[in-house]
């Protein structure tokens, strides 16, 4: 069993080395910077190739051994065999809090690309490495005495299932910084305060505003997850809003104000 993790492990390592050219930027770039608070925004295009090369033994390794069972001794260790991809399922993971991505579990077809947005509003401040995981399909044809045997990765071979190929395609190492400077309980258009911090349900977010409209009040996990929106009316100086969180788990939050376009950010813990 150790032997095979490690084997499948320096196939994930090849396949980064041979696969980064499919993104841009490449696996292991800086992305842009974000602020907490901030709307952000980041673009990686995936292109996926038709054909990949892997050795016979990383074959050996991934194969059942039910089929390797089958197959092993026409397998080559050190021979290269390209296989055929159909195509290949990505998600990213590492955001930061606040950030989402709209290819969660996205598939696309060999020969075809896909431009991956990251964006949202972080809330939590940090140094974040954003890994794209992959689950291939394809096929690979292994020669025998009695002819060529077509292997399918997510298919079935004489009767035994043969998994997706894990991490063929996968991009990891991208690097992100979200700064804190964006924090702020203050800006050109109105305050917050909020009391009592920490509390164990009720709080009041005190809003001095200097314009008369409507604020849309959100708070957040730490995770960045959107836990209770609402829309209140706002006058001009002391406003007195009530904020409920009674009916959410104990945790850190943020608590957003956004009037007339200005936001700004109070930290809480429900204890």
């Amino acid at each position: 069993m150790k032997k095979t993790l490690l084997s499948i492990s320096a196939i994930v390592g090849l396949s980064f080395g041979s696969m980064a050219q499919t993104f841009s930027p490449a696996a292991g770039s800086p992305l842009a910077n974000g602020e907490v608070g901030t709307a952000y925004s980041q673009t990686i295009n995936a292109a996926i190739p038709a054909t990949v090369n892997l050795t016979g033994q990383q074959l050996l390794d991934l194969l059942p051994a039910s089929v390797s069972g089958i197959l092993g001794s026409f397998i080559t260790a050190s021979q290269s065999y390209p296989v055929s991809v159909t195509s290949t399922t990505l998600s990213v993971v590492g955001l930061a809090g606040g950030l989402n991505e709209d290819c969660g579990g996205c598939l696309i077809n060999a020969g075809a690309a896909r431009d991956i947005v990251l964006s949202g509003t972080p809330t939590a401040a940090g140094s974040f490495v954003v890994d794209i995981t992959s689950e291939t399909i394809g096929s690979v044809s292994i020669s025998t005495p009695l002819g060529a045997q077509t292997v399918p990765f997510g298919g079935s071979f004489q009767g035994q299932q043969v998994p997706t190929l894990p991490g063929l395609m996968n991009a990891e190492g991208y690097t992100m910084s979200v700064g804190s400077s964006g924090i702020s309980e203050s800006n050109s258009v109105f305050s917050l305060g909020l009391y009592p911090n920490p509390t164990e349900g009720i709080s009041m977010l005190d809003v001095n505003s200097t314009v008369a409209g409507m604020a849309t009040i959100e708070v957040y996990s730490i995770t960045g997850a959107l836990v209770q929106a609402s829309s209140k009316s706002i006058r001009v100086g002391a406003n007195r809003l009530n904020v409920d969180l009674t009916s959410i788990p104990a945790g850190i939050y943020m608590v957003k104000a956004v009037i007339n376009g200005r936001q700004a950010l109070v930290r809480t813990q429900k204890i």
